[in-house]
């Protein structure tokens, strides 16, 4: 009978420096990609953004914003932040949700929003904000003409004081407790 060969068994091969640096080019490549796609494509302006739906986002504010126009005191209306966006409703992440001096902050994450941004969204035309006048028992809507006064912020500070800035950029970023007010002097 003849005999049988046994076979060897060969040594596993060992990577060579190709096998061994190809992953971690790749992973690079794909980090590289991705960071030039972040730089060129950038995240939409979050005061552009529509939301779906109301009321349904993890973060959740509700500043105060007093207007003043000519010592009198006014209200924000309610819509403020529901302006139509490429042919459909669109409701801001920042936006009133009735009549009064109680503005709304929803977004899916928590972000920094200022009296700037809000500003953005009320005075969406960068002209005019609507107030509601009610010193006479009715809610009267007017249309203000932003160029026709002077507008002094000021927020309502750690020192037990409205704190005066000199822009709506400089008011912090909103928060829960916050107020701020907008005084509109006729030039």
């Amino acid at each position: 009978m003849p005999k049988r060969k046994i076979k060897e068994e060969k040594p596993k091969k060992r990577m060579g420096k190709k096998e061994v640096l190809i992953i971690p080019i790749i992973m690079g490549g794909a980090t590289l990609v991705a960071l030039l796609v972040s730089q060129l494509a950038p995240p939409p302006d979050p005061t552009s953004v529509c939301l779906k739906n109301h009321e349904i986002e993890t973060f959740q504010l509700y500043p105060k914003i007093e207007f003043i126009v000519d010592g009198q005191q006014v209200l924000m209306p309610d819509g403020v932040g529901k302006q139509p966006k490429d042919g459909h409703d669109c409701l801001r992440p920042m936006h009133t949700d009735n009549v009064g001096n109680d503005m709304h902050v929803e977004y899916i994450r928590p972000i920094r929003f200022t009296m700037a941004d809000f500003m953005k969204i009320y005075a969406f035309d960068g002209k005019t904000i609507t107030v509601v006048n009610n010193s006479t028992g009715a809610n009267v809507e007017q249309v203000l003409t932003l160029a026709d006064y002077d507008i002094q912020y000021s927020y309502y500070s750690e020192n037990q004081e409205f704190t005066k800035v000199p822009e709506a950029k400089d008011v912090p970023p909103f928060t829960t407790e916050m107020v701020v007010r907008a005084e509109l002097t006729s030039k």
